[in-house]
C-alpha cells in the first residue's frame, strides 16, 4: 500500500562537507491515490416514503480512472433509530467511459422498498476498492406504514348530526299532526253546509226580500223577533195570512174620510 502523508517525511542530503545543508527531497512526491477517491451522497438529506413503496437516493462516487480503481463494488446498509446496523445489499452500479489517469465520478442511484415503519433510519452508501473502502455521509429515509387517514369525528360533529335528525323528525311529526287535523274538520264543514243552504234558486240576490210592518217596527227598535239559525237564509213568517202593509193602511183611511 502506498504510505500516507504522516509517512512522508522529507529526506536530508549530506553536503560536501558532511553537513546537512543539501536538498530535501521529498519520499512522496505525490499525494495519495486514497484521498483522491470520495463518497458523498447527493439529493435531499431527508425523505419520507410509505411502506412497501420505492424510495431512491443516489450516491456520487469520485476516484482516478485507473485499472486499479475504477474497478469496485457499491453496496448500502441503514442504521435504525436505536443504533442497529443493519446487513449489507450489494447493488449494481458500473462506473463510465472517462480519461486515463483523470479523476471521474460515477453516479449510483440506490432503489430501496421500505418494509414498514422499523424501517426509518439512516441510509449509508458504501464503495469497496481492493484497498479501501470509503463511505458517504448518509440520507435520513422516515417511513410511514399508512398515508393520511381522516381523524376520527369529535363530539361537536356528533352533537350536530344528532341535532339535525331530531329536527327532520319533528318536521315529519308536524306534518302528519296537520294532515290528520284537516281529515278531522271535513267532516263538520260538512254538517254545516248542510244545516246552513244557500238562497233558493228562484229568489233574486239582486233585490232585498219584501219586509212587512211587523218587520219594519223590529228593525226600528221593537221587540227582536226570532234568531235567526243561519246567516243569509230567508226570514221565517208567522203565518200564511196576508200582513197589510203601509200603503193599504194609508188608503183605507183616506177613504174613510
Amino acid at each position: 500500500m502506498p504510505p500516507t502523508p504522516m509517512e512522508c517525511v522529507a529526506s536530508m542530503s549530506p553536503g560536501p562537507h558532511g553537513n546537512t545543508g543539501g536538498l530535501k527531497l521529498p519520499l512522496c512526491p505525490f499525494s495519495s491515490p486514497a484521498e483522491e477517491r470520495s463518497v458523498t451522497h447527493t439529493g435531499l438529506p431527508i425523505l419520507v416514503s410509505l411502506a412497501n413503496k420505492a424510495v431512491s437516493f443516489h450516491c456520487s462516487i469520485t476516484y482516478p480512472y485507473t485499472p486499479e480503481f475504477k474497478n469496485f463494488t457499491v453496496r448500502y446498509f441503514h442504521v435504525d433509530l436505536q443504533g442497529r446496523i443493519s446487513s449489507e445489499e450489494k447493488i449494481s452500479c458500473q462506473p463510465g467511459t472517462g480519461s486515463e489517469n483523470q479523476t471521474h465520478t460515477t453516479v449510483c442511484p440506490i432503489t430501496l422498498k421500505p418494509p414498514n415503519a422499523s424501517a426509518t433510519g439512516t441510509y449509508y452508501c458504501s464503495v469497496l476498492w481492493s484497498d479501501s473502502k470509503k463511505t458517504g455521509e448518509g440520507t435520513f429515509i422516515l417511513v410511514r406504514d399508512t398515508g393520511y387517514q381522516e381523524p376520527p369525528r369529535g363530539p361537536q360533529k356528533l352533537l350536530l348530526s344528532c341535532f339535525v335528525g331530531i329536527l327532520a323528525v319533528l318536521s315529519i311529526l308536524a306534518t302528519a299532526l296537520l294532515l290528520w287535523k284537516k281529515g278531522q274538520m271535513q267532516p263538520l264543514w260538512k254538517h254545516v253546509a248542510k244545516k246552513c243552504p244557500g238562497p233558493t234558486a228562484t229568489s233574486n240576490p239582486g233585490q232585498p226580500p219584501s219586509e212587512s210592518v211587523y218587520t219594519v217596527h223590529s228593525h226600528a227598535g221593537g221587540p227582536a223577533g226570532p234568531p235567526r239559525a243561519c246567516s243569509g237564509a230567508l226570514p221565517v213568517r208567522a203565518s200564511a195570512v196576508p200582513v197589510p202593509t203601509t200603503r193599504t193602511l194609508a188608503l183605507s183611511a183616506s177613504h174613510k174620510f
